[in-house]
């Protein structure tokens, strides 16, 4: 059976893949999801917002924001802002592919998930004024949680929204279907 890592790469789609573009009206955006590849379970590195945001205050996601003028591509987006976010040096990460975008509910981007390799130390360092913690869970762990999906609704509009539990982390809106979305691609991608 292949290891976690395998299925993982084999989940991702490649880097010159052509995605929908961003709808009008909803600007681009990109998110690192950063797997420490030294352990076998993958951690997977998070952020927890701080409270006085705007958007999606207090809430658990990935490093990531808006694309600005100078990004060449969403790829550079992803980097810049975990490199803003939470001191991750694009040069300390392997980039290994891509997820389809997702449309956020409350801030209407377009947001496109970039999926790299941690493959050394990395010495963490969080933007006080987003981040009030930085912290991992690994794949393996997020695998076997539990998951639900529950429908709400946002300016009237009635959306599933994925929730996964674990380590006493709620995790969910756009940052829990992503992970519904790659844990669906790596169970598709394991052998029968």
């Amino acid at each position: 059976m292949a290891n976690l890592m395998e299925r993982l790469r084999g989940a991702v789609d490649p880097l010159d893949s052509v995605h929908p573009a961003a709808p009008s009206g909803n600007r681009p955006a990109g998110v690192l999801l950063l797997f420490d590849s030294r352990d076998a379970r993958l951690p997977l590195l998070f952020l927890e917002r701080t409270e006085h945001l705007r958007h999606h205050a207090g809430q658990i996601g990935f490093p990531g924001g808006g694309s600005e003028p100078g990004d060449a591509s969403i790829v550079d987006t992803a980097l810049r802002e975990a490199a803003e976010e939470a001191g991750v040096s694009a040069g300390d990460v392997e980039v290994i592919g891509l997820l389809p975008p997702f449309l956020t509910a409350t801030s209407d981007r377009w947001l496109t998930p970039v999926v790299g390799l941690q493959g050394g130390d990395i010495e963490l360092l969080p933007d006080t004024f987003e981040v009030a913690r930085l912290f991992r869970v690994s794949l393996q762990d997020l695998i076997d949680a539990p998951h639900t999906v529950r429908h709400l609704s946002h300016e009237g509009v009635e959306r599933q929204v994925h929730f996964y539990e674990v380590d006493d982390n709620v995790i969910w809106g756009v940052t829990g279907a992503i992970i519904a979305e790659l844990i669906d691609r790596i169970q598709r991608a394991a052998p029968a």
